[in-house]
């Protein structure tokens, strides 16, 4: 404004001035006409003439006078005028300065040379130090130059000129009709941020505002993602089952998971964060595990004197266990290194080379011709004796072409039959064998194609047999049948007789050959029916003795004399060895028949063992034993129940075979292993006789082996022990004195506790004696024996019974005799391919009611107890049926 004044205040000077100028023209032009009027005369001397001249004259003078006084009253005004804006400009120029200096940001407007034409206080402020130098037409560059110069500005490492260069191109774009943001921090702390914007005359008016709050908000939140991240990171890194740690450019820890110290046992100055990797290499030297310091990308340090890129990991063994080791770099220099076991890979790697050197070394032993022939036609293997037929020069065979190697001649009369084997036909056929010149040989080939798990033919084998001999040995006998139906004629009946009783010695040789072969078929198959029989046939192996069962237990309830109470436990005694035992086949034969899968989980060991040692305790104090549980902490992989029926058959010989003393039952951790075990200070075993506890029907009947009268078992517990051993694909131990005792353990691996799968525990039923009076229970079951048996020992508990064979019986009883059951009991297997699950949802929705119901059943598999689990309030009874169970889940019912 102060500009526009000043502008304004040259324009009216300037236009009094040309009136002045005008003034003094017109008096100078009145002169000279007065002058001229008054010396000068007509060329004729017309007087009168001349004073009308002069009169003229003198009214032009006053008209141009009377012009002359409006122009100095206008320039009078004018003047005016012009004082009046002058005061107006100085005054809105100090409303204009007061009003910037009241805002709060730092204001400053620039001309369009880039310099300073007005700023308020607050724009001192950002310049501390520079107040005195910053006066209007100071420019920016000078400005900005001071500032880097005395330190105030932080140019974030660039030059002064390249900060400059960034700024006109900046002030620039906003003179382009575009507003300019930027930001800079000065050497106090503080944070600037300038807005231009382009003003009307060209220049940049620039607000400056101090964001240093804003900007340590937002460190703090970056902060804190970072921190976020970190702990993302860590957890990651925990979660993982891979040993990892992180080290920065000099090689000292920043960071590590719990894996990377219990895989690497490492002491835990080394798992610190600030540990030396040069130390964690002394370390490994020291336990003679030198390689594992050697995962650093950019070497293990000058102590090794080696440079590694992120290459493929190394393998490195420590006390018996594999581990794969790498390390990869980071942006920054540091590197990650990864530590993971692969013992199992490496010894199944191992068993597999084995298995394959066994292979070999079996097939080059035999003489039969054995290769291997892809898809495409190429040898994948070949033992010596093929080689030397088909390559007795040493010319490679694997990899090349049947084509190639058999040449075209020998090819062509094969191609029919190895296009027979690719298409998955197993074929036979005599061919011609390379050999001498002088003598020619036959071979006999099979072609066996080999099948991949998803049934398609990846290739065929081959079985050449060098059939020369008999070829010889047949053209020999020929030769001798000719020459013996010659001799035939010439010799006599006697010689035909002869001949006529060999050949039947021969025909009887074979017969009896054929028919070895043929027993020993069925003696295996039968061996193989026997195990699947009793696999499958539990059920009905299982009924009559549930019957039996029954009957006793009606038995118990009535009043005997004494001498049929004790036949009766005798009975009962008898009935429960049975159901051991066949229970026991069962087992075996299950395991045999490949029905027990394993189901490995990770199972938490103090309630399994807390609940093998509730079990077994009453058995050792009725013997007076001292039998102690060792608290344990740790969780395995395994199968529960398998682990279950394998530690409880130790404890039960434990405590069968220990006449007097103690009995030891706890864990030992073995690395990543723990060792399970079972001590007693028992008659102990033969060193000669370990392996034989593990067979079928053995036990010790010596002196130094007998049980107690009543405690000796079948001599199936271990048998079953080294079956599920087998199943689980872990190794027992046992070591054994006699005389002094046994101890028999299970090695297991171990496995995090935070996998472990936590799910419904059932919740036994309390027995309520006298609970079950007037019960109504339908009964259905397709075996007579056991209909009757339950209803005969259910109406000796005060039940009332209705019982039924099938549905149709089932809807009878409910329907015509209007019979409204408390609980349902409906055996599994039913006639006409019933089952009881699905009868018990019919008769739910028949009764529109979810009665309670139970499932009998002497199937054991998985897939009955999770049909069973599926439906609501129906509860499972395995054969033979416990009583006291039953009638638990009677009173249940009723209440």
């Amino acid at each position: 404004m102060r500009r526009e004044a000043a502008q304004q205040d040259r324009t009216e000077g300037g236009q009094e001035a040309e009136l002045r100028r005008n003034i003094a023209k017109l008096s100078e032009i009145n002169r000279a006409l007065m002058q001229r009027v008054e010396h000068s005369l007509d060329m004729q001397g017309n007087a009168y003439q001349l004073f009308q001249t002069a009169i003229l004259l003198d009214q032009k003078v006053r008209d141009r006078t009377r012009e002359l006084e409006h122009a100095l009253k206008a320039v009078e005004q004018s003047n005016l005028e012009l004082s009046e804006a002058i005061v107006a400009s100085r005054t809105a120029q100090n409303r204009l300065q007061d009003a910037i200096d009241s805002i709060s940001e730092g204001f400053a407007i620039f001309d369009p040379d880039d310099r300073l034409v007005l700023f308020n206080r607050r724009f001192l402020d950002f310049w501390p130090r520079l107040t005195d130098s910053i006066r209007p037409g100071l420019s920016l560059g000078a400005l900005v130059r001071l500032g880097l110069d005395a330190g105030i500005i932080q140019s974030d490492g660039l030059t002064p000129e390249a900060w400059m260069a960034e700024r006109r191109l900046q002030r620039a774009t906003t003179r382009d009709g575009g507003a300019q943001r930027w930001v800079y921090a000065l050497a106090d702390g503080r944070w600037v941020q300038v807005n231009d914007r382009r003003s009307t005359e060209g220049g940049i008016a620039s607000i400056y505002t101090d964001i240093t709050d804003v900007k340590d908000a937002e460190r703090q939140e970056r902060e804190k993602a970072l921190a976020e991240r970190s702990a993302h990171l860590q957890a990651t890194l925990e979660s993982m089952s891979i040993g990892v740690a992180v080290f920065d450019r000099d090689q000292h820890l920043v960071t590590a998971n719990r894996r990377y110290g219990e895989l690497l046992e490492l002491p835990a100055e080394l798992r610190r964060a600030g540990a030396s990797y040069r130390r964690f290499q002394e370390f490994n030297d020291a336990r003679g595990a030198p390689a594992l310091g050697t995962a650093s990308p950019s070497g293990p340090g000058s102590a090794r004197g080696v440079t590694r890129g992120s290459g493929p990991p190394a393998e490195v063994a420590l006390n018996g266990r594999w581990f794969e080791v790498k390390g990869d770099p980071m942006p920054d220099g540091g590197f990650v290194t990864s530590y993971v076991e692969i013992t199992e890979r490496k010894m199944a790697e191992e068993a597999l080379l084995d298995s394959e050197q066994r292979i070999r070394l079996f097939a080059n032993a035999v003489p039969t011709m054995i290769s291997y022939v892809d898809r495409d036609q190429r040898y994948r293997f070949v033992n010596r004796a093929y080689r030397a037929a088909y390559a007795p020069n040493g010319t490679p065979i694997l990899g090349q072409t049947l084509r190639a190697v058999l040449g075209e001649a020998e090819y062509a009369p094969r191609q029919p039959f190895i296009e027979r084997a690719l298409a998955g036909a197993t074929v036979t056929f005599d061919l011609p064998l390379p050999g001498s010149d002088t003598e020619p040989r036959f071979g006999f080939a099979t072609y066996v194609p080999h099948r991949s798990h998803r049934d398609e033919v990846v290739g065929f084998f081959t079985l050449i047999q060098d059939i020369t001999e008999r070829r010889r040995a047949e053209r020999i006998l020929e030769a001798a049948n000719e020459e013996l139906e010659r001799r035939v004629h010439e010799r006599t009946a006697t010689l035909s007789r002869l001949n006529e009783a060999l050949s039947a010695e021969v025909e009887k040789r074979r017969r009896i050959a054929r028919e070895l072969r043929v027993a020993k078929t069925e003696a295996e198959r039968a061996n193989v029916s026997k195990t699947k029989f009793l696999a499958d046939a539990s059920h009905d192996l299982l009924q009559p003795l549930n019957a039996a069962r029954l009957f006793v237990a009606t038995l118990e309830d009535t009043t005997l004399p004494a001498e049929g109470e004790a036949l009766l436990g005798k009975i009962d005694h008898a009935l429960e060895n049975v159901e051991e035992l066949l229970n026991i086949l069962l087992d075996i034969s299950k395991l045999d028949a490949g029905r027990v899968g394993a189901n490995l989980q990770s199972v938490p060991l103090p309630p399994l063992m807390e609940a093998l040692h509730d079990e077994v305790a009453p058995l050792a104090q009725r013997k007076g034993l001292d039998f102690t549980l060792l608290p344990c902490s740790l969780t395995v992989s395994s199968d529960p129940q398998l682990l279950r029926r394998l530690l409880q058959n130790f404890l039960t010989n434990a405590v069968r075979y220990t006449p007097a003393g103690r009995i030891l039952f706890g864990a030992r951790r073995r690395g990543g292993k723990v060792e399970l075990q079972v001590i007693d200070t028992g008659i102990g075993i033969p060193q000669e006789r370990l392996d034989e506890i593990f067979e079928e029907f053995r036990r010790l009947d010596g002196p130094e082996g007998k049980a107690e009268p009543g405690q000796k078992g079948y001599g199936l517990g271990l048998s079953i022990v080294r079956r599920i051993s087998r199943l689980l694909g872990t190794e027992i131990k046992v070591r054994s004195t006699v005389d002094r005792g046994s101890a028999f353990s299970v090695v297991l691996p171990l496995t995090d506790p935070a996998q472990v799968c936590t799910g419904p525990q059932p919740v036994p039923v309390a027995v309520v004696p006298g609970a079950v009076d007037r019960v109504r229970v339908l009964v259905i079951d397709n075996d007579p024996a056991i209909l009757d048996g339950m209803t005969r020992l259910l109406r000796s508990w005060g039940c009332r019974v209705a019982a039924a064979a099938g549905r149709a019986g089932a809807e009878t009883r409910i329907g015509a005799e209007g019979f409204r059951p408390d609980i349902v009991l409906a055996d599994y297997h039913l006639d006409a391919g019933q089952r009881g699950t699905e009868l018990i949802v019919a008769l739910r929705h028949a009764l529109n009611e979810e009665i309670p119901a139970a499932v009998i059943t002497a199937d054991r598999s998985p897939e009955v107890q999770s049909m069973v689990q599926a439906l609501s309030g129906v509860s499972l009874l395995t054969k033979p049926i416990k009583p006291a169970r039953l009638r638990a889940l009677i009173a249940s019912a009723r209440r």
